[in-house]
């Protein structure tokens, strides 16, 4: 039976919550219909997750969301808070229009993480001022706050401490039960929290049976796993081959030796703090970011000096230690940093490198261990305090707030900013008003325009769309989708109910080419051209004066550098980045796919042979690379590719050519994935990487 006390404590909790998530997002942002404040990609990419999911029919896996990315994805790929998306669609026909359930969300989260903190500290002290004062150490947490800021499931801090909780408190009924719906609802918030509940949980209980593998130990475990395994299956999780799980960023998305005392995330991220000096991170370590405070900083230097001077034998907890120092190892990841200092850097091999993929930004990993630092250090100083034990911690808890207090008034006491209306064109409405779908030339799960029609695809209700940003997708269908949709358009097919926004200047050139000639109008706003089919006559003089404009290259007997998105470039539809492996930045461009084109023009220029030369060729060891080469839509001849090959030659070119747009065309006729191969985790349909084209 609940208690008055404890009645007492969640309603405080709930209340503080609640004016919490006011400062945070501001009062004019928090009803259920306000979507200005999801400003930043993700917080976007999130919010559309939700919004088609809401509107599309109900499937099995009951968490697929096609509509959104129109390849194969579940809602638990995204960070829509798969729980709340699920019970809100069992209540959509009850809910306004542009309902949204993140304010709620917000209120939550801030509201546990206060709870959980107090009931941690609450159960070892049974001080009830000295364990409100402590909660309010979780509950301005920057780690907490900053991830907020950018995802809001994983904001669900309070997971961490609620598994916690669970472990400490012997005497609560049904802990093993409370423990599988913990891990279960964790699923279905996060799988990043997910994994962590998992290794917290199997440490947990091997200590807790005394470090033996007993049948309570299996029993445990095993059905931890089994109804984590049937609730994944319900909700889509094994959609998508568990290949796709892995994804690039073990050891680049970590954490650094002295993330504990670096207050700032990266270089463009808010300072947290007023005194300390920002310490240099590489990029991909703002995953890991884990700023304890000073307040808390200094209360470990008095519990560190206090020991050592009172000769006081440290009792170590080992279940403890073990778990955050098998978490902070794995947070630091195989290139362990030392501030700017790179002190070890292990290249993995890929049958450790695959399994540590599904963890992708291990730097996150660190985030119990913050909590359990901040836990250790507010009972240890109750234990060692003889009296005054809340005013003191409170001292610490001033210093805590005056440490943060320019990030606090960036985050808690500043309006939200909001996102700018910048479509006010009326080819915008148009758009809304007349197509069911708008999607992007540039497949990828980011792209530069996302950034401008999210905002469309917020304010409007478009059935489906191509556009995505998810955590996990099948990489080997969407490069699959990528080749199908360049198809289509080099055979000028196209779907008279999408709006397609061309995304760079590769394609550009090449749709032009393709569509001039059409009654389908090409339009440039807001920076980006869109391609609406049968509305040329919309265009304008000023839209045809720009479309005119765009031309290709004039090209000579040369030597050209290939390039993606290049003004000046002859890059058609079917390539993409040469990142390959964990290799980033590379040179050239892959051909992706069954077809990719170059396009150039030539002015009374006699071109008789053209090579192109490869960086790398990818095929079976077993079988040559096949493809078919076709000149302005003509056979020119096929070849045969094998993995030392280095240049393809077309000779005796001159009656293939005109002078005005040439098109040539590599039709690969058996691409493969390195996924495929169990090479890397990279699913595009590859087949050439070129580098240089030269014309004589």
């Amino acid at each position: 039976m609940i208690n008055k006390s404890e009645v007492l404590i969640f309603s405080l909790s709930f209340l503080i919550g609640f004016i919490f998530t006011i400062l945070f997002l501001g009062l004019s942002n928090i009803g259920l219909e306000n979507t200005d404040w999801f400003t930043s990609y993700d917080l976007k990419s999130d919010l559309l997750a939700f919004k088609f999911f809401l509107n599309d029919n109900w499937r099995f896996p009951i968490g697929l969301n096609p509509n959104y990315g129109e390849i194969p994805n579940s809602i638990v790929f995204s960070g829509a808070v798969p729980i709340f998306s699920l019970i809100s669609k069992l209540l959509n026909s009850t809910l306004p229009e542009n309902f949204h359930f993140f304010s709620i969300w917000i209120i939550l989260c801030f509201s546990l993480q206060f709870l959980f903190g107090y009931k941690i500290i609450y159960f070892f002290t049974k001080n009830n001022s000295y364990s409100l004062i402590s909660g309010l150490f979780f509950l301005i947490s920057p780690i907490l706050i900053y991830r907020l800021n950018l995802h809001l499931s994983l904001g669900a801090h309070w997971l961490i401490l609620a598994a916690i909780f669970l472990d400490i408190d012997k005497n609560q009924k049904n802990v093993l039960t409370k423990k599988i719906l913990l891990i279960v609802f964790s699923s279905l918030v996060h799988f990043y929290f997910t994994i962590i509940l998992i290794f917290m949980n199997l440490f947990f209980s091997f200590f807790n049976n005394n470090l033996r593998f007993t049948y309570n130990l299996f029993k445990e475990n095993f059905l931890v796993f089994l109804f984590l395994i049937i609730a994944m299956y319900f909700v889509g999780y094994f959609h998508i081959p568990a290949t796709d799980a892995l994804g690039f960023g073990y050891g680049y998305y970590k954490t650094n030796f002295l993330s504990f005392i670096d207050p700032m995330p990266s270089s463009k991220s808010n300072d947290w703090s007023i005194i300390l000096p920002d310490i240099y991170n590489f990029s991909g370590e703002r995953e890991g970011f884990a700023y304890l405070g000073l307040g808390i900083l200094i209360l470990i230097f008095y519990l560190t000096v206090t020991k050592i001077k009172n000769l006081i034998n440290i009792q170590i907890n080992y279940k403890y230690f073990s778990l955050c120092l098998f978490l902070f190892l794995l947070a630091l990841s195989n290139n362990i940093s030392f501030g700017s200092f790179n002190l070890v850097s292990i290249d993995l091999p890929n049958f450790l490198y695959a399994p540590l993929s599904v963890l992708r930004a291990s730097g996150r990993l660190i985030w119990p261990v913050y909590y359990i630092i901040i836990i250790f250090s507010i009972y240890k100083f109750y234990n060692l305090m003889q009296k005054s034990h809340s005013f003191f911690l409170f001292i610490f808890l001033l210093i805590q707030i005056f440490d943060f207090s320019n990030s606090l008034n960036t985050n808690l006491f500043k309006e939200k900013r909001v996102r700018d209306n910048e479509l006010n064109d009326p080819i915008w409405k148009f758009i809304s008003e007349n197509y069911t779908n708008i999607s992007t030339t540039k497949i990828s799960n980011r792209t530069e325009s996302f950034r401008l029609i999210s905002n469309l695809l917020i304010d409007n209700n478009f059935e489906s769309t191509n556009y995505f940003r998810l955590g996990r997708y099948n990489r080997e269908i969407a490069s699959e989708y990528r080749s199908k949709f360049v198809k289509k358009l080099m055979l000028k097919e196209i779907d008279l109910n999408k709006v397609f926004v061309i995304e760079n200047q590769d394609h550009l050139r090449h749709i032009k080419f393709l569509f001039q000639e059409s009654d389908h109008g090409f339009f440039k706003r807001n920076g980006f051209w869109t391609l609406l089919p049968g509305q040329k006559k919309l265009m304008s003089k000023n839209d045809l004066a720009k479309l005119e404009s765009v031309e290709a290259r004039v090209v000579n007997n040369e030597k050209i550098k290939i390039k993606e998105n290049s003004k000046d470039g002859i890059l058609g539809l079917g390539w993409s980045h040469p990142n390959y492996g964990r290799s980033i930045g590379a040179s050239g461009v892959w051909s992706e796919g069954y077809f990719s084109s170059f396009i150039f023009r030539l002015q009374d220029t006699k071109i008789e042979t053209i090579n192109v030369f490869l960086k790398q060729v990818f095929t079976d060891h077993n079988e040559d690379l096949r493809i078919k080469i076709l000149i302005n839509d003509k056979n020119y001849k096929e070849i045969s590719l094998d993995l030392k090959s280095k240049k393809i030659n077309l000779e005796k070119i001159e009656d293939y050519l005109f002078n005005g747009v040439n098109i040539i065309t590599f039709n690969i006729l058996n691409p493969s994935t390195p996924l495929s191969k169990l090479t890397s985790i990279d699913g595009r349909l590859l087949g050439i990487l070129v580098e240089e084209i030269e014309f004589n």
